[in-house]
């Protein structure tokens, strides 16, 4: 095999996303172990502050408790006024003492749109006005539709109430007043010790102490450490910058995980709290919180690495598919131009491709079905593999095409020793399902030249060697050369002239000329045959035998008869505004054209387009074309020879015509082929068969044309077996239109011609 330049799915770049994948989970479950860790400590630190702050609620009237009361107080007073906006039809101060009963108020006031007091639950202050820069006066043009105050003291009874307030859609609005000395009625009295103890009741924490502005402990759930004095400067200076201070800390064995909280307001002079909970508590449940964590991460692991085997299979797989024949197992003509590419630029070694089509693949195909074929096929690329080593590598190129790419080699011999060795082994029958075939290949060799380096040149010169491989030959190879490109460049450029002339209906590249065509009884002309004829603006004349065979070629050759066919009949009708009214021009016709679905209702368009008759157009068919394709061409001749157009069979007496189908045929004249003419010097008449031929198709109707006539001993003959029309260089070469013109004014009008 040659040196590795196999296109693969480079694994190499799947295993850095795994280790880089690995390595984040691993950092992923180290650190979700930890968050998790330090998720539950934090947890314990909230709890530690709310434990905290309850009891220094509990502790003292100020502060915090204060601003808790006043919430409490608030939502007491939204919902106080709510239910009195709810009824304004039923003010009085009677129901403003059933108000103040139902929601424990102190003070309940109904004002007017203008700020006067108009009832009161307390019968107090009925006409009193708010002022301006009193309270009630800002409320009254404030923008708010409920307010509810901060506790002030008030400013006639110099009491201290917590006030609310609501405007009503009349422009009234209610005030509403709570004192503050209640909130004293929510605090009850409790021992700190005993609250204490009641906080650990749950079993969640294990000691519960409390500090004074000494960091003595006075109070504890663990009375051993009553009167016990903190001296960790540490944690003396969290306390006192008001920082929660937490530490793991090993006692007795066990492990705690203890908490120092602050408080914000010192209450009967307790600054902090120490709380301690047992770490053999909380690690089952970050255990089990870690695991849980670490399994969804080992999932998500698992998902990523079988998603990046599962990429690299697929790439793998989409790499055999795009660089990979999936018939053969060849590589393909991608891979093929990636490693010339390749190696054209790394070294300027000898190198050549062979080409090799499987010339008869599609016959094979057609004959024992494609199946067959394409094991055929399988088999032909195994055998011609066993060639391959470090220099030599096969690819599949095309359907019935494989390439040998020799990677060096010192000389000629050494590409013909590997051409011999390709013939031996497709000389060997192939044995498929019992069936023994043969396959001919046909080898086309490209060599590699430095001054000629481009990819693409060196594959179009093995096709190009490939075509000019010809079969008749017993070599079954073609070494490229220049002369073959230069003809592969004259024909491009002829089919482009031809292309650029038929679109553009240019009649000096393509041009036809006319020979006449004598009556035997007359001796004068009664038509022409048209003839195409090229000049190419690169070459100059082109023979109509290399432009009519590039035209079929590259489908052209149907636009081309189109375009002869109009410029005949232009003729025709042409001859006709000049009086010449039976004089018939026969044009060629194409079997290509022929066979076409619409070939004759072309011909009758073309026809009426150009304002002829039929009868001045015969159409002429070469004998083996009418003969392969019998049924269809006749049942076409019998649509036009119902028009008036004659049919002429062409080249007669060449092809393989029984007499029998010939009878069969709607042609109205035999044309005889210049082979017949050509035996004739005067001499051995009695031998010649020309003579039988014209006796047969008179038989059977027909009228017979002999084409090539040159020497006066042959129009002798001729008209001695009464042929009944002359062609050849005898009476003119083919002419053009003017010419032609001038020969029938020459000539004299043929006004007693007969059909």
């Amino acid at each position: 095999m040659i040196k590795s330049n196999n296109r693969k799915a480079n694994i190499k770049i799947y295993i850095i996303p795994f280790i880089i994948i690995t390595l984040i989970s691993v950092i992923a479950m180290i650190t979700m172990s930890n968050s998790i860790k330090n998720y539950f400590y934090e947890l314990k630190k909230e709890e530690a502050l709310k434990i905290a702050k309850s009891i220094s609620l509990d502790l003292s009237h100020t502060g915090v408790a204060v601003d808790t009361i006043n919430i409490l107080l608030e939502d007491k007073l939204i919902n106080s006024l709510k239910a009195a906006g709810m009824h304004i039809e039923d003010y009085s101060n009677e129901y403003l003492i059933e108000l103040a009963t139902a929601f424990e108020l102190d003070e309940v006031y109904i004002y007017s749109p203008e700020g006067i007091i108009e009832y009161s639950n307390s019968g107090k202050y009925i006409g009193w006005e708010a002022y301006k820069g009193h309270p009630v006066f800002s409320f009254m043009y404030g923008e708010e539709d409920i307010l509810i105050e901060d506790i002030r003291r008030d400013s006639d009874s110099n009491m201290y109430y917590k006030y609310g307030y609501i405007k009503n859609p009349d422009g009234s609005f209610v005030q509403i007043g709570i004192l503050a000395e209640k909130v004293h009625d929510l605090l009850e009295p409790v021992r700190l010790q005993q609250h204490l103890e009641e906080m650990i009741a749950d079993g969640a924490i294990v000691r519960l102490s409390a500090l004074n502005s000494d960091y003595i402990i006075t109070a504890s759930t663990s009375k051993d450490n009553i009167g016990l004095q903190m001296k960790d400067e540490v944690i003396i200076s969290d306390i006192n910058n008001g920082k929660i201070h937490d530490r793991i800390n090993t006692i007795n064995g066990v492990e705690l995980y203890e908490i120092f909280v602050p408080l914000e307001y010192e209450a009967d002079n307790i600054i902090a709290f120490e709380i301690q909970y047992s770490l053999n508590e909380m690690f089952p449940v970050i255990r089990q919180n870690t695991l849980i964590g670490v399994a969804g991460l080992m999932i998500v692991y698992i998902s990523l690495i079988f998603t990046i085997f599962a990429t690299y299979k697929r790439n793998t797989k989409l790499v055999e598919l795009a660089y990979y024949d999936n018939l053969t197992g060849l590589p393909n003509s991608k891979y093929l131009k990636q490693v010339l590419g390749e190696d054209m630029i790394r070294n300027k070694d000898s190198k050549a491709i062979l080409m090799i089509k499987c010339d008869n693949l599609n016959l094979i195909n057609l004959t024992f079905g494609y199946e067959y074929g394409d094991m055929a096929l399988k088999e032909l690329g195994n055998r011609i593999r066993t060639l391959e080593n470090k220099d030599i590598q096969l690819f599949r190129f095309t359907e019935e095409k494989i390439l040998l790419y020799i990677k060096y080699y010192e000389e000629k011999e050494d590409l013909l020793d590997v051409i011999e060795k390709v013939r031996d082994l497709v000389e060997q029958p192939f044995i498929i399902n019992g069936i023994n075939e043969h396959m001919d290949v046909k080898i086309g060799v490209a060599e590699y030249s430095e001054t000629e380096n481009s990819l693409d040149q060196l594959l179009k010169n093995s096709t190009i060697a490939l075509k000019y491989i010809d079969s008749s030959v017993t070599n079954n190879y073609s070494f490229f050369d220049e002369d073959m490109e230069s003809n592969i460049q004259r024909e491009e450029m002829i089919e482009r002239e031809l292309r650029d002339a038929i679109s553009s209906s240019d009649t000096s590249k393509i041009y036809l000329v006319y020979q006449p065509i004598m009556d035997s009884r007359t001796n004068r002309i009664d038509g022409f045959e048209a003839l195409a004829r090229m000049n190419s603006d690169q070459f100059g004349s082109i023979s109509p035998t290399e432009f009519i065979d590039i035209a079929e070629r590259n489908q052209l050759i149907i636009p081309l008869s189109n375009f002869i066919l109009r410029v005949t009949c232009t003729f025709i009708s042409n001859l006709l505004k000049m009086g010449f009214n039976n004089i018939r021009v026969a044009v060629n016709i194409s079997i290509i054209h022929l066979l076409q679905d619409n070939f004759v209702s072309t011909v009758f368009n073309i026809i009426e387009e150009t304002g002829i008759n039929g009868r001045s157009l015969e159409l002429e068919l070469t004998e083996t074309i009418m003969m392969d394709n019998f049924q269809i061409v006749n049942e076409k001749l019998r649509e036009l020879r119902a028009n008036g157009i004659h049919i002429s069979l062409d080249d007669f007496g060449t092809g393989y015509s029984s007499f029998d189908r010939l009878s069969e045929l709607n042609v109205d004249n035999l044309k005889i082929d210049q082979y017949f003419i050509n035996n004739i010097n005067g001499i051995n008449k009695d031998s010649l068969i020309t003579k039988d031929i014209i006796s047969i198709a008179h038989r059977l109707g027909l009228k017979t044309v002999a084409e090539g006539v040159e020497l006066q001993a042959q129009k002798d003959y001729l008209l001695e077996y009464k042929c009944d029309r002359l062609q050849g260089y005898l009476f003119s070469k083919p002419v053009p239109e003017e010419e032609a013109t001038m020969l029938l004014k020459n000539n004299g009008r043929n006004e007693d011609y007969n059909e």
